[in-house]
């Protein structure tokens, strides 16, 4: 006599198959659970950097003359300090970007190289919406400009002294605490004198439209951040 293998009933894979999807539950997660683990953590310390192009923008001085102007270049910061709520964050930061003079007189460069730099204390009013993050920072601090002419002495022009960084920024969460967008910042060098060093010496007057370190700087690029 032969006997056919018996067919397993509906009924009996049932637990088997309630086993399964409770397996895979545990394992994926329910929605609600997913969105849970993926939350963006906007608490405790956050440090983000900004890399991109820094522009001079005109002061008590223009960033640009008869004889050249002052050309755009590449341009940093770097932010630390600590998310007091998901809608202020406050720290330190650092602001640092090149110029580009493009003088010249008699067929030769007038300057070398040019710079700003400076430290904020940061103060950034933030709107969370979902995974999104739309920023607004006013942040007071003191900063540093400097032109270098393009001669065999030690000889430079800068001006220094307080400074407002005031600036915006959007960014997306990517995971709990990695976060990547857009920043600007417009560097504010509410500087009262214009200065040359010539060795060791220096000599100070009321900045005037002629002197090329009477200027601002725009810094603006990719964001990058996160929270720990």
């Amino acid at each position: 006599m032969v006997c056919s293998s018996p067919r397993p009933s509906l009924r009996a894979l049932s637990p088997l198959i309630l086993s399964l999807l409770v397996g895979v539950g545990v394992g994926f997660g329910t929605p609600s659970a997913v969105q849970a683990r993926v939350r963006p953590d906007r608490s405790g310390g956050q440090a983000e950097f900004v890399s991109g192009v820094s522009a001079c923008i005109p002061g008590a001085a223009d960033c640009k003359s008869d004889t050249g102007h002052t050309a755009p270049m590449v341009g940093m910061s770097i932010n630390a300090g600590y998310r007091l709520r998901p809608t202020l964050f406050a720290g330190i930061g650092y602001s640092g970007g090149f110029y580009s003079p493009k003088y010249e007189i008699a067929g030769g460069n007038v300057y070398r190289t040019a710079y700003q730099q400076g430290l904020f204390v940061v103060l950034r009013g933030i709107l969370p919406l979902g995974r999104l993050d739309l920023g607004l920072e006013l942040s007071p601090g003191v900063s540093r400009v400097v032109f270098r002419p393009d001669t065999e002495i030690d000889i430079k022009h800068y001006s220094q002294g307080f400074a407002l960084r005031p600036g915006v920024s959007a960014d997306v969460w990517l995971g709990r605490q990695v976060f990547v967008g857009v920043k600007a910042d417009l560097v504010l060098n509410l500087h009262r004198n214009a200065c040359t060093r010539i060795g060791d010496r220096s000599t100070c007057e009321h900045k005037q439209s002629m002197d090329n370190v009477a200027v601002h700087q725009l810094i603006a690029g990719v964001h990058l951040g996160g929270t720990f």
